[in-house]
């Protein structure tokens, strides 16, 4: 793993997955059993971390755990990843995140989380490490942290010569003074249909990819970039200025879909980083995707670099 590129930031939150595994997700007031329980480090800032450095980058994590021993966990594992973890900040009043998975024999999931001391990662902290956000590359954030520390992290990258992403997930409004400092937004189908909605655009009565098209370019109008928006098993739809792209997905047999847009989101920053024109870097984003939804747990199902290159040839093929 070279740094002579710089480095890919990601900034967000690290829990603890408590998976259960069964046949079906239960209904409401319903109880399912016979599955199988499994624990997993995860969270999607630590998730996108790890897809970041196996993917070949040198990648840093910024994040906020709580001084137990799920926090230990996490900062242990994300070393062994040979990720930075020297900017994790420990809280001594809350406790680390924890996330409750039910994932069906589809790979269909429904996903509780209490954050803990994620959603204490605030704004002065965040100015603590200025400099480190400032030089970064790349620099990928998602929506696990309070939207007053997305802000503070968005307005001092603007100050470096910065690649600014934005995971929008778990969705929740976002103000037009953050979107204008974004510079690739990566929304799924829902989440991109849901933002549009909160920003108050007019209703979209259009067919299906339509309906994606100009909703990307209705929040791209507010200053960013390129939207990208993940559609699951079919692949990705690119709107950048007027053009668009679709990038088809690979034909897998999906186990377990958590932890996939982490995949896409990390693997994507790392070959940005690494100097991959964007087109080449979605593919290799989807390629990594295609892998991790056939293995079970977050973390461990993000592909390393060989395994990517592999499924890329494939793809170009």
């Amino acid at each position: 793993m070279s740094d002579k590129n710089g480095y890919v930031l990601v900034i967000g939150s690290s829990n603890m997955d408590l998976n259960i595994y069964s046949e079906r997700l239960p209904k409401s007031g319903e109880t399912v059993t016979g599955g199988i329980f499994k624990q997993f480090l995860g969270g999607k800032g630590a998730n996108q971390a790890v897809a970041s450095v196996r993917a070949g980058a040198k990648t840093l994590f910024i994040g906020k755990i709580g001084n137990d021993l799920f926090g230990d966990q996490m900062v242990s594992r994300l070393t062994k990843e040979a990720i930075d973890t020297s900017h994790i900040i420990k809280d001594a009043q809350e406790s680390s995140g924890v996330a409750f998975i039910m994932i069906d024999n589809n790979g269909e999931n429904m996903i509780s989380v209490a954050p803990g001391a994620n959603a204490r990662l605030n704004p002065l902290e965040i100015r603590a490490k200025s400099e480190i956000i400032k030089k970064a590359k790349v620099l990928v954030v998602q929506m696990e942290i309070s939207i007053e520390t997305i802000e503070e992290i968005y307005k001092i990258a603007s100050q470096g010569n910065v690649i600014k992403i934005l995971n929008p997930a778990p969705l929740k409004p976002i103000p037009i003074s953050v979107l204008k400092h974004i510079d690739i937004i990566i929304p799924n189908e829902g989440e991109l249909f849901r933002l549009h909605s909160l920003l108050e655009f007019k209703e979209l009565s259009v067919t299906q990819k339509e309906k994606i098209i100009q909703a990307s370019k209705d929040i791209a109008s507010l200053g960013i970039k390129i939207v990208i928006t993940t559609l699951g098993s079919k692949g990705c739809l690119i709107v950048e200025n007027d053009e668009v792209i679709e990038i088809p997905a690979f034909k897998v047999e999906a186990i377990d879909t958590v932890g996939a847009g982490d995949c896409f989101n990390g693997v994507l920053a790392s070959k940005l980083c690494q100097g991959e024109p964007l087109l080449n870097a979605v593919k290799y984003a989807t390629a990594a995707a295609s892998i991790a939804v056939t293995r079970k747990g977050a973390q461990e199902s993000m592909p390393f670099i060989n395994e990517i290159d592999e499924q890329f040839k494939k793809f170009r093929k």
